[in-house]
């Protein structure tokens, strides 16, 4: 019974430890842009709102209402409303409620890789789309290829002129078209050989180099419309990414002394919650205390089945080494039949090898004695004479059938050893 208590607490004590183990190793991340408020990996936007939040003296909100609801607000009180996705296809009714609340003073910032067709005819401009893959991503950085710059060419009387690096992954999106909205703020650099749309972008090619605009914005009544291109710069990632916050600071800045209001209306309704697997369970009551029981229930059975039930197993000892005595009887039959040629003719065969496998010498080949006798030498710290000398005596025992006795066959067995034993 004793014994049976003091497993019991060693396997109690080893499910904590495992526990603790698990708890503190370090956890995989995963590169699927969620920009989710709870999500704390790199393209999640946990780390992101908590910096702003505790950076804007203005005031930095969370919802998840839609354009249209925070439109339908009544409020006096001028905002800056910041949306974050990586495909917002706005429809002609957020399109309207946009333009109502930018006209009315608000300022929109729209962060997004797509944008809509109804915006863009609106607002007269064209995005190109480029798809993202975190393991592009990884490769690209591993292989400490140069990044891609963003220049800041906006407010210069605010901020001086400045070059932000990105992985290409990160800002591969940009704007285009024949009438741009009258103020750029940042733009990328393309290499001419590399830019997509050359007919579109004549005028802003200089020499081999292409500048497209990542974040620019547009006038609208009392407000503004503010859009960017690099949503994934606008994550955990991009927050602690060196000196690259200040790009994203330098963007929110647009807002001017506005309140921030960042919505999560039209991302996926699973970037929304926070992540895991028992979240159904844990927001019911209910659900949450049957988890709960069940886990102890669990433990409790764990802990009273951990005695053995069964009758003590008998050991069975390993089988014996026989192999010695297989020896000792092989050689006693070789003893007998007076072959003592026989048993030399196997330990060179040995020896050849050995030779073969550790110091790639063929004692076989004749034509090669004089190097292989003295790599032997070289290897082995003998005489290469004292080898040569042996390994032709030997020979016509092997190959020749000379008879020789059994004191002639311990010297020439001991010689082999010997040179075994010095490779």
């Amino acid at each position: 019974m004793k014994g049976s208590r003091w497993f019991i607490v060693f396997i109690v004590a080893f499910l904590f430890i495992m526990f603790a183990i698990e708890y503190h190793l370090p956890k995989n991340f995963v590169w699927k842009p969620t920009f989710g408020h709870h999500d704390e990996q790199p393209f999640g936007c946990a780390v992101f709102d908590s910096v702003l939040s505790s950076s804007l003296p203005q005031g930095y909100t969370f919802s998840r209402k839609s354009l249209y609801q925070l439109e339908q607000e009544d409020t006096t009180q001028r905002r800056g409303i910041l949306v974050i996705s990586d495909n917002l296809r706005l429809s002609d009714v957020d399109v309207n409620a946009l333009l109502k609340m930018a006209e009315r003073g608000d300022k929109i910032m729209l962060v997004s890789t797509l944008f809509g067709r109804y915006l863009e005819d609106t607002l007269q401009f064209r995005s190109y789309y480029s798809y993202f893959s975190p393991m592009a991503l990884k490769k690209y950085a591993t292989s400490f290829l140069k990044k891609d710059s963003l220049h800041w060419i906006g407010d210069l009387t605010v901020y001086p002129r400045q070059t932000f690096y990105f992985y290409p992954q990160l800002c591969s999106s940009y704007f285009w078209g024949d009438s741009l909205p009258e103020r750029v703020l940042a733009q990328r650099v393309f290499e001419s050989n590399e830019f997509r749309y050359e007919t579109e972008a004549d005028s802003l090619t200089t020499d081999s180099l292409v500048y497209m605009p990542v974040a620019m914005s547009r006038r609208w009544g009392k407000g503004e419309v503010i859009l960017v291109s690099t949503p994934l710069i606008f994550t955990n990632y991009g927050m602690l990414d060196g000196k690259n916050a200040t790009y994203i600071f330098r963007l929110l800045s647009q807002m001017g002394k506005l309140p921030i209001v960042r919505t999560e209306g039209y991302m996926k309704e699973t970037a929304q919650v926070q992540q895991s697997p028992f979240r159904y369970f844990l927001v019911h009551e209910p659900l949450r205390w049957a988890l709960y029981l069940t886990m102890i229930t669990i433990i409790l059975f764990m802990i009273f089945t951990a005695k053995r039930r069964q009758r003590v197993i008998p050991v069975i000892h390993e089988p014996a080494n026989k192999s010695l005595e297989f020896t000792e009887l092989i050689g006693t039959l070789y003893f007998q039949k007076k072959d003592h040629a026989d048993l030399v003719r196997k330990k060179f065969s040995y020896l050849a090898e050995e030779l073969r496998r550790e110091i790639q010498v063929d004692i076989e080949e004749v034509a090669d004695d004089e190097r292989s006798f003295h790599r032997i030498a070289r290897k082995t710290g003998m005489d290469a004479g004292e080898i040569a000398k042996f390994i032709r005596e030997v020979r016509p025992v092997i190959y020749g059938g000379r008879v020789i006795d059994a004191e002639q066959m311990k010297v020439y067995i001991d010689k082999m050893n010997e040179i075994i034993n010095h490779i």
